[in-house]
């Protein structure tokens, strides 16, 4: 479906909105706006990254914004994220999706109605772009804060095997993020480079880009230190079971020597034949473990 969102008072500018195109609708696109075959074949495909190409006096831009209807236990690029293409030029800027993002279609009503001539282009484009990443916080907040409460689980349940999973889940998320992050960032750098713009608001989506990238990055870190850490606190569980079970294991080893001992079948042992040797093998026994429980308290192994 074609919207044209905008055109500008002196008709030498305008914007049109692309949503789920047909392949007739794509033909047309081409040409009416003299657009590059190879370009609209990178439309088709899903799975391209952030990328920008320039082919003669347009630039071809392929970003990807965040899927608000992603699954929880999404975990991929394409899972996570949608792709929306951009064709830019000094007469019309083309966007190019397949669903219905909620920032285009925000930006689509406040664009409907707008008066403005053609210089309003730079303007619209940063605008565009500036939506785009920003779909990405709140998936990254909803990350950080996910964060906080499996770091509090891990110490109070540190026996819920679900949370390696969890945790596993997130960090893959965020190395999505992570990934898409910075190579749009890379997308804007080249966008400037190639339009030789300095301007502030080229310079403020750099900006928001590195934030959301730190933001980003840090979620990455954080994760995998949580999961190293809980991996820790499993290896130091059980250490402290084996060495319960070592410790146990040595106050019995005397007396299973002493009970082997003396249960050996020869005919000939003096001591079987003493009138108190039961008695005295009992305080033989509750001695050695004494002495050894007293070794290990001074040792500070208890």
């Amino acid at each position: 479906m074609i919207f044209q969102v905008f055109k500008s008072s002196d008709s030498l500018f305008e914007w049109v909105d692309v949503q789920n195109p047909t392949p007739e609708e794509y033909q047309t696109l081409v040409e009416m706006y003299q657009l590059h075959p190879a370009a609209v074949k990178d439309c088709l495909a899903p799975l391209h990254l952030p990328k920008i190409e320039k082919m003669e006096e347009v630039l071809f831009l392929i970003i990807r914004v965040y899927d608000q209807t992603a699954n929880s236990n999404a975990d991929t690029v394409q899972q996570l994220t949608n792709k929306v293409a951009i064709f830019l030029s000094n007469h019309f800027i083309i966007t190019i999706h397949r669903a219905g993002e909620p920032f285009l279609i925000e930006l689509r009503e406040q664009w409907h109605q707008h008066q403005a001539d053609s210089h309003i282009a730079e303007y619209l484009f940063n605008q565009l772009i500036d939506k785009a990443i920003n779909t990405f916080a709140p998936a990254l907040e909803t990350s950080t804060n996910r964060l906080d409460e499996l770091e509090k689980v891990i110490f109070t349940k540190p026996k819920d095997h679900e949370i390696i999973y969890q945790m596993y889940a997130l960090k893959r998320r965020s190395s999505v993020f992570k990934r898409v992050l910075f190579l749009t960032h890379e997308v804007i750098g080249k966008y400037a480079k190639l339009t030789a713009r300095q301007d502030p608001f080229t310079q403020d989506l750099i900006d928001s880009i590195d934030f959301l990238s730190f933001l980003a990055e840090e979620s990455h870190e954080n994760v995998t230190a949580l999961l190293n850490l809980h991996l820790a606190l499993s290896a130091h569980r059980t250490n402290d079971i084996m060495r319960f079970l070592t410790i146990f294991s040595v106050f019995f080893m005397p007396l299973t020597f002493i009970v082997g001992v003396y249960g050996m079948n020869f005919e000939y042992m003096p001591e079987l034949k003493m009138p108190y040797g039961y008695l005295a093998t009992w305080i033989e026994m509750l001695l050695i473990i004494s002495g050894i429980y007293l070794w290990f308290k001074y040792k500070k192994w208890l």
